[in-house]
């Protein structure tokens, strides 16, 4: 299929977000579900993580959506749709001595601003305690700007055990708002806010981080839940979308007019009918459920030139993705972080080129976008160093730079990616 590259004006709510951009450089995981002890999966602002079933692609999606509830709310909450830390230990970690797992992230910016080079490095260990429940057991976050000196923002007082949590210091270098944070099942990241005014290295990094995560949105989208509707405003502490998609009518609510008539526009490319996207009203209480449509163009009416609202549990499964993920690339602030499970299902060939097409662009609005994908096809409208792979052998999941691969090395330069994928793939059967 040949590629048609639309060029797209940044026009109605689709310019240019113009915040610092702080991006998540790698993650490292430690006795977290299939990943017991690989080597950190490194990030680029568009990554796209490919590999076979039970390989451990989701694995890293769900370490960082677990720190993301844990920041909204705390880690008893955010191991709730697991049963419990139990069902997140990966099962070489249910020892007497071994049951924790542990999380280590790195971001940098990459925004023009006074602090353009400076890095974070934030390492999290959680134990499983003696009845079961999550306890921080140690957490820290370092900070280096352009000078190479470590700042530290939060660091370990006191390790904990399953018994008790670790004891944690925040701001330790601040003699005015140093305090000691020990709460079992609360991430001091989550309680931590930069001064007013206060633009030093520590404070700007600190906020960055905090908006990063207000702002960080994780996708398994749900045809169902998308047409099932929602209250008309979301809560402080919920995402921009959930996961599943269901408070689509909310997100939809916040769109300025401007940004309505971009996300029309933007869906015109695949539905070309589309005249507008629409959510229902409520004149009771703010906790009834509203709803959302499209109304499209139909050879009805004065001169056949009438209109159609259709609701949304009659649109198909890939509208209702298509505008979800639409929607959350022209909302200004846009998300920080968008990860979205297999990208592809749901939606046509050209849909797939036009989203791919957008969310490569999208670090330059300040969102990074992090893809997993079933579909070699799909690898081959990406840079080669976006892809990351993703390897189960001998019961290890192993992380790598799809490029540096010495067996895709070997491969021609005109074999597009997804040729290699598979080839590769089939040489390890």
């Amino acid at each position: 299929m040949k590629r048609i590259v639309r060029k797209r004006s940044d026009q109605a709510g689709m310019l240019t977000f113009r915040q610092p951009q702080f991006f998540l450089e790698s993650v490292k995981l430690e006795r977290f579900k299939a990943a017991f002890r690989p080597e950190p999966l490194s990030l680029s602002p568009f990554t796209v993580i490919i590999g076979r079933n039970g390989s451990g692609k989701s694995t890293v999606l769900e370490a960082l959506q677990w720190l993301d509830l844990a920041m909204r709310q705390d880690a008893v909450r955010a191991c709730e749709r697991y049963s419990g830390i139990h069902d997140l230990l990966n099962i070489r970690s249910r020892g007497e001595n071994t049951r924790y797992f542990k999380l280590v992230l790195n971001w940098k910016t990459g925004s023009r601003n006074s602090h353009k080079g400076s890095k974070a490095r934030y390492e999290l260990r959680v134990n499983e305690s003696l009845d079961g429940r999550p306890l921080i057991h140690s957490e820290s976050l370092i900070v280096k700007g352009s000078d190479q000196i470590e700042v530290p923002i939060i660091e370990t007082e006191k390790e904990g055990d399953r018994s008790s949590p670790g004891r944690r210091l925040l701001l330790p270098r601040d003699e005015d708002r140093k305090r000691i944070f020990d709460e079992p099942d609360r991430l001091a990241l989550s309680r931590l806010a930069g001064g007013a005014g206060d633009n030093s290295l520590p404070h700007a990094t600190l906020e960055a981080i905090r908006s990063f995560w207000e702002r960080a949105v994780f996708l398994r989208l749900s045809p169902q839940r998308l047409a099932q509707g929602s209250l008309p405003k979301r809560r402080s502490f919920d995402p921009l979308l959930d996961e599943e998609g269901q408070t689509l009518p909310a997100l939809l609510n916040e769109l300025t007019p401007k940004q309505q008539e971009a996300l029309v526009e933007a869906m015109n490319i695949a539905l070309p009918d589309v005249r507008k996207v629409v959510v229902s009203e409520t004149n009771s209480s703010r906790e009834q459920n509203v709803y959302w449509g499209i109304r499209e163009k139909m050879p009805t009416g004065y001169a056949g030139k009438g209109s159609y609202e259709i609701p949304a549990s009659m649109l198909s499964e890939g509208t209702r993705r298509l505008t979800a993920i639409l929607a959350l690339l022209i909302r200004r602030p846009p998300p920080s972080l968008l990860c979205i499970e297999e990208i592809e299902n749901g939606l046509d060939p050209w849909t797939v080129l036009d989203v791919l097409d957008r969310l490569q662009a999208a670090p330059r609005r300040a969102t990074q976008a992090i893809l997993t994908s079933h579909s070699p096809w799909l690898l081959d409208n990406v840079e080669l160093d976006a892809i990351r792979l993703v390897r189960r052998t001998g019961g290890n999941t192993r992380y790598s730079v799809f490029r540096t691969e010495s067996a895709v090395k070997r491969f021609l330069s005109s074999v597009p990616p997804g040729a290699r994928y598979v080839n590769l793939m089939d040489l390890e059967k």
